[in-house]
């Protein structure tokens, strides 16, 4: 009785009849899918050695600007000995660093006032129509005046 009660009542129903088909695939779909695979793998490490390169020269310029702020700030902190007699020669002046668009900007300035000064008698005239009151002429003979002709019809209430 105890094999009965404990064996499996449930069997699964299975073919005899053997399976015919085999599923193979397409040799040429299956290399497709391996070069694209390839590609895929190299395109990623390449993308990962451009980042690498990229994350190094973005510490380098980090690192840089550190050593530049450090220097600054031991330049602040203790600032280097000078002998007087070496103070005392006279230093170069620095006023010619001008940019070039600080020498276009004077340039431009200086043309504009050049060109001021050679039209000056254009704006003379010119002042000078402006505060004078103008004068009609004189005409030689009356011109006819011309009216339009009255409107026949409904006359307007004037």
């Amino acid at each position: 009785m105890v094999d009965e009660q404990t064996a499996d009542t449930t069997q699964q129903v299975t073919s005899q009849i053997p399976a015919t088909r085999v599923i193979t695939k397409n040799p040429k779909r299956v290399e497709a899918g391996k070069k694209i695979a390839e590609k895929r793998r190299q395109a990623r490490e390449e993308q990962n050695k451009k980042l690498a390169e990229a994350e190094a020269v973005m510490a380098k310029e980090r690192l840089r600007k550190a050593e530049e702020e450090a220097r600054k700030a031991e330049a602040v902190v203790d600032p280097p000995f000078e002998d007087p007699v070496v103070a005392e020669t006279p230093v170069e002046t620095q006023a010619s660093n001008l940019t070039t668009t600080q020498w276009l900007s004077i340039a431009s300035i200086i043309v504009s006032l050049v060109a001021i000064y050679y039209k000056r008698e254009e704006i003379k005239g010119a002042i000078a129509k402006i505060k004078a009151p103008a004068k009609e002429p004189t005409p030689l003979a009356k011109e006819p005046v011309l009216s339009a002709p009255k409107k026949k019809g409904i006359r307007s209430m004037d």
